[in-house]
C-alpha cells in the first residue's frame, strides 16, 4: 500500500471537488453552520464568574434548536461521504437529497452499532466509579469494585481500538453494499483487512492520524484569529472531510478487490 499515492490522490480528489465548485463548497458550509453558531448564542463570562455556573443564563432553547438542526443537516454531509465511499470519481454533486439524507442516517446507525458496546462498558465503569465515590466515606474503599472499574476501563480501551480498526472499513463496506448489516459484519471486514495486510492497514491509519493531527493544529491556530477564525475553520473543514472519505475509500479498495475472488471461482 503506497501511502504517498493515497495522500496525493485524496488531496487531489478534494481539491477537484471544491476548487472552482463554489456552489458545492457553499452547500457544505451552510450544512455545517448550525454547530458553528452555537458558540455565539451565549456569553461564557455571563454564565460563569469563575466560582459557580449560572445555569439560568444559558439559552437552552436556542442551543437545542441549533444542535437539532445541526444533527439533521449533518446527515446530508454524511450521505455525501457515503457517495464518495462508493468510489464515485470525480466527486459527486449535491443531488438526490432524499437519498443523501437516508444514506446519512444509515451511516450514523452503522457507527452507532459499532460504538455501542464501547459506550455500554464505559458507562458501566463510570456508574460503578460514582457509586464507589459516594459510598467510600462510609464503607471505605472497595478493592473488588476498584479492580472491576480498572478491568472495565481496559475492556473499553480494547473496544475503542476495535471500533477504530474495524468501523472505518465497515463504513465503506456499508456504502458499497447498501446494507447496514454488512457494515458491521466482522468476518467480512477482517477478511478485507487481511487481504491488504494488517501491518499495511495500521500504517495507513497511522499516517492518516498524523495528517489529522496536523489539520487539528492548523484549525486550532486559525480559530484563535479574532472575528474571522471560526469562518476560516468552517471554510476548510469540507476539504478535510472529503479528503478523509477519499482516503478511506482508497484504503478499502486495497483489500476488497481480491476478497470476493475465491468465492466467485467456486
Amino acid at each position: 500500500m503506497d501511502s504517498e499515492v493515497l495522500l496525493k490522490d485524496s488531496f487531489a480528489y478534494a481539491q477537484e471537488a471544491l476548487v472552482g465548485k463554489w456552489t458545492r463548497w457553499a452547500i457544505f458550509i451552510v450544512l455545517a453552520l448550525p454547530f458553528s453558531l452555537i458558540q455565539f448564542v451565549f456569553d461564557p463570562k455571563k454564565i460563569s464568574d469563575g466560582m459557580k455556573m449560572g445555569w439560568d443564563a444559558i439559552p437552552w432553547g436556542r442551543i437545542v434548536i441549533l444542535f437539532f438542526l445541526g444533527i439533521v443537516l449533518s446527515f446530508f454531509i454524511s450521505g455525501y461521504m457515503v457517495r464518495i465511499y462508493r468510489g464515485v470519481k470525480p466527486a459527486p454533486d449535491f443531488i438526490g437529497w432524499t437519498d443523501l439524507f437516508i444514506d446519512g442516517i444509515k451511516l450514523a446507525i452503522v457507527w452507532f452499532l459499532w460504538i455501542l458496546p464501547f459506550l455500554i462498558v464505559l458507562l458501566t465503569g463510570v456508574a460503578i466509579a460514582v457509586i464507589m465515590y459516594l459510598s467510600a466515606p462510609a464503607a471505605g474503599p472497595n478493592i473488588g469494585m476498584l479492580l472491576l472499574v480498572l478491568l472495565l476501563i481496559l475492556v473499553a480501551l480494547v473496544l475503542l481500538v476495535s471500533v477504530l480498526l474495524l468501523g472505518i472499513i465497515g463504513a465503506v463496506r456499508f456504502a458499497r453494499t447498501g446494507s447496514v448489516r454488512e457494515g458491521i459484519r466482522i468476518s467480512a471486514i477482517v477478511a478485507t483487512i487481511r487481504t491488504m495486510g494488517w501491518l499495511s492497514y495500521i500504517l495507513a491509519l497511522v499516517i492518516f492520524a498524523v495528517t489529522a493531527i496536523i489539520y487539528g493544529i492548523v484549525t486550532s491556530v486559525l480559530s484563535l484569529i479574532p472575528y474571522i477564525g471560526w469562518v476560516l475553520v468552517l471554510i476548510i473543514a469540507p476539504f478535510f472531510s472529503i479528503f478523509c472519505a477519499r482516503y478511506f475509500t482508497l484504503v478499502y479498495d486495497q483489500g476488497v478487490a481480491q476478497t470476493v475472488q475465491p468465492e466467485a471461482a467456486v
